[in-house]
């Protein structure tokens, strides 16, 4: 019976906490080679985005929420189709996932693993 217990104690304290909104907003930083870049999630849910690679070099802005281990980035206004994603001006989130990895996010775009730290240790 303790063996039991103590076996659903562990499991239970290896469950990765879901974080809230309040825990993911704040300032992160892009700084892989040949890449820089940031991202702000304020806590009212509003987002700013910039990102250079390479010949790459976009931004944006709009609305973000959490989705359990996710926080997903929409582009608010949408700018024209003819505008977004073509490598420099606008990046168009639609629902885009950045996954939480420990303290970071991570953003999956051009052919690139974006890893996203925060610029300041989030209070717990």
């Amino acid at each position: 019976m303790v063996a039991r217990l103590l076996a659903l104690v562990l499991i239970a304290a290896s469950v990765p906490a879901v974080a809230s909104a309040r825990d993911m907003a704040g300032l992160y930083d892009i700084n892989q080679m040949e890449m820089a870049g940031g991202l702000e999630l304020s806590p009212n849910g509003n987002f700013r985005y910039a990102f250079d690679y390479g010949a790459v070099s976009e931004q944006s802005e709009g609305s973000w929420s959490l989705d359990g281990g996710t926080v997903r980035l929409t582009t608010d206004p949408m700018p024209q189709a003819s505008e977004c994603d073509r490598g420099y001006a606008s990046a168009c989130f639609r629902g885009t996932p950045l996954t939480i990895d420990g303290e970071n996010l991570i953003l999956l775009r051009w052919d690139a693993r974006i890893v996203l730290k925060p610029v300041q240790p989030r209070p717990r």
